[in-house]
């Protein structure tokens, strides 16, 4: 039997554990960062809740670098990494005899880089994946080991696609375990000229500009869903978290973006967008907006 190491810290990192621990694979060690380390992870998962019901522990590090002495002793067979936000160091990579394994949510070459999910459901993507794929010195560029894809539907938020991946990914490792175990190693080049790269967001992506189509705004509160941290629009100096609208096809209708058309007994608020309204029902209001204000 081949022994692995398994390194991870959000919740899509859980599943996987918890899975290959299913499957009876034998992992030694499981490291995991501190969640003061992973902070960036509005979905961090410390993965000892895990550990704990399968009698294994955690070892904790701020960074993976702190965890070369650890893996060079143990020389495992391969490394899973799925779920980190930290990138690997040279050094370290011919510490496993086959490789370190890592997943990415999108389908390499495609949509390289940070937040593919996010960036898939915000630009109005209908498909996308899930690759697992041997860790080399450049950021998502190994070779492919396993990938497979699944739908966005327009009805789709950020949990839903967050559920699909983790599905998605357990069923790849489910499919190829067995091979790995039986010494079959499956590298695929990816074929570079055809990589495309997403940046890194930041908290003003997140922002409601309601001069956006409704299309767009409706797309990116639900790229932003939880697991996420939200979109959120400006009133009054503050920010306002919002977790679920719905787009309104009114027909004409000439009030300029961002003018509150209609408020409900609920807190709920309907908002003229760049095109369409945009009916807000789920939002973290704390000051009462009135029919007629602007956000």
């Amino acid at each position: 039997m081949k022994s692995y190491i398994f390194i991870g810290s959000v919740e899509y990192s859980a599943h996987c554990l918890r899975a290959l621990l299913n499957m009876k694979v034998n992992v030694t060690d499981i490291l995991c960062p501190y969640r003061k380390a992973a902070r960036i992870n509005s979905d961090y998962c410390d993965l000892g809740v895990v550990a704990r019901n399968y009698s294994k522990k955690v070892l904790y590090f701020n960074k993976i670098n702190e965890m070369e002495p650890v893996i060079r002793m143990k020389k495992p067979d391969a490394v899973f990494v799925l779920g980190l936000s930290q990138i690997i160091p040279l050094s370290m990579l011919d510490i496993p005899k086959l490789g370190w394994i890592g997943s990415h949510p999108s389908l390499l070459p495609k949509n390289r880089g940070r937040h593919p999910i996010i960036w898939a459901i915000a630009n109005g993507m209908k498909k996308s994946g899930v690759t697992l794929f041997w860790i080399d010195e450049k950021v998502d560029a190994g070779d492919i080991w396993a990938q497979a894809e699944f739908d966005i539907l327009l009805t789709d938020s950020a949990s839903d696609i967050y559920r699909k991946m983790i599905e998605t990914t357990i069923a790849l490792l489910s499919r190829k375990i067995p091979e790995l175990e039986s010494g079959i190693v499956v590298r695929t080049p990816q074929n570079h000229a055809e990589a495309t790269y997403l940046r890194k967001r930041s908290i003003k992506d997140g922002e409601i500009d309601w001069r956006m189509s409704s299309r767009r705004i409706y797309n990116l509160v639900r790229a932003l869903d939880r697991p996420y941290p939200g979109a959120h629009f400006i009133y009054k100096g503050h920010s306002v978290k919002v977790w679920k609208v719905e787009e309104v096809l009114d027909g004409e209708n000439y009030a300029e973006p961002g003018k509150v058309l209609k408020t409900y007994p609920n807190g709920g608020l309907l908002v003229k967008a760049g095109d369409h309204c945009i009916r807000i029902l789920d939002c973290e209001l704390r000051k009462n907006i009135e029919e007629g204000d602007y956000l």
